[in-house]
């Protein structure tokens, strides 16, 4: 069978969410393998794809920098020079579950965190320009070489070079440079500048990007909640004393409706709130698309079953939240729901020891829905 897509952290996790995790550069060489199987070939076929978010950068040094979005036919990539264009592909895993299964080799954070893996082809000379990111991110590099010089950490007040649609460094000051191949892996905490350039034509990179909600969605989120479960409850005054200036709003009043306002947010409504935001899958659609088993049939044996790319999983105390949706289980099935949230493969004889009957039922309805795929 052709090798799982791994990846391997060059020291225990503990040190590394102590010292580098959202801080500084990690350089891992030779940390990931099972990287061959994703070609230009499959990459192209997916850019060609009206469901499916794909990007071509044209450019070099201070350009000019040209974006385009997909999708991209065979001849449009044919009409391109021969030097200096990338082609991004969003949310490979979401299409490709055995790309998925590199996601499980991030087990060491929380797997709400992980938001997507995108895979670029570029040719000699590609590259997508100075630039910094808000999110954490694993680069994977998995053909070809790329060179990846890294700069001082950036901010919305650093200066850009001017252009619609990308946000490019005017200025990138080098602190840092690596060379990476086949297997190496570059981890880069938010807001790092860097610039990678491919060195060959056949360059593929894995990017592994986490999920960094922005606080004003989470609040909105925890919000609707709270007035979902809250109905129309109104404000109350019963203890109040006669007022002396009836045309001020006093700081007491400010104080007692803020309460009352706040109060609507209980723990339950938080969590269900925060549950499902980070439950929902960047692709939601993708999961309602048929996809092909033959990929994971050369990784896996027969009998497995394995979790769709484009499904994501959370546990709770009372069941399974399954791309925003929560399944209530009875305290029998909870086992299960934590089993299946924690991984994506999912052996024969493991998975046996985890249901009851109302667990198998399950099973066989979420795969029916297209949330798991069963091998034959």
């Amino acid at each position: 069978m052709t090798a799982l897509p791994r990846f391997q952290l060059p020291l225990p996790a503990a040190e590394f969410l102590r010292d580098y995790w959202q801080q500084q550069p990690l350089l891992a060489p030779g940390s990931a393998s099972g990287l061959e199987h994703v070609s230009v070939a499959l990459l192209q076929t997916l850019a060609a794809d009206d469901e499916i978010e794909a990007r071509l950068i044209q450019g070099a040094g201070d350009g000019p920098w040209q974006l385009r979005h997909g999708p991209f036919t065979a001849a449009d990539l044919a009409e391109l020079p021969p030097t200096d264009w990338t082609l991004l592909v969003q949310s490979v895993d979401h299409y490709r579950t055995d790309v998925s299964l590199l996601l499980d080799s991030f087990a060491f954070l929380p797997g709400w965190r992980l938001e997507d893996i995108m895979i670029s082809h570029a040719v000699r000379g590609g590259s997508v320009g100075a630039h910094y990111d808000r999110y954490d991110v694993f680069l994977v590099q998995a053909r070809g070489h790329r060179r990846w010089h890294l700069g001082p950490t950036c901010d919305e007040h650093s200066p850009r070079l001017p252009h619609d649609d990308l946000r490019l460094l005017a200025d990138m000051p080098i602190t840092a440079s690596h060379l990476l191949g086949p297997g190496d892996v570059l981890y880069l905490p938010p807001g790092v500048a860097h610039w990678g350039m491919a060195e060959d034509d056949d360059c593929i990179t894995w990017s592994v990007g986490f999920r960094a909600p922005r606080l004003t969605e989470v609040l909105a989120r925890i919000t609707d909640e709270a007035l979902m479960l809250a109905g129309d409850t109104l404000f109350s005054d019963a203890s109040r004393t006669p007022e002396s200036a009836p045309g001020q709003l006093q700081d007491a009043d400010v104080a007692a409706l803020s309460e009352q306002a706040l109060a609507l947010l209980t723990p339950p409504a938080i969590r269900d709130g925060l549950a499902q935001l980070l439950s929902e899958p960047r692709q939601p659609d993708a999961v309602l698309r048929d996809e092909d088993p033959a990929p994971l049939q050369s990784l896996l044996p027969s009998g497995t079953l394995v979790r769709r790319g484009a499904t994501r999983l959370l546990a709770d105390t009372k069941g399974l939240w399954i791309n925003g949706e929560h399944w209530p289980l009875d305290s029998e099935s909870l086992p299960l729901a934590n089993f299946l949230a924690a991984q994506r493969v999912y052996a024969r004889n493991d998975l046996e020891a985890h249901l009851t009957v109302a667990g198998r039922s399950l099973i066989h309805e979420w795969t029916q829905q297209g949330f798991f795929l069963s091998l034959p």
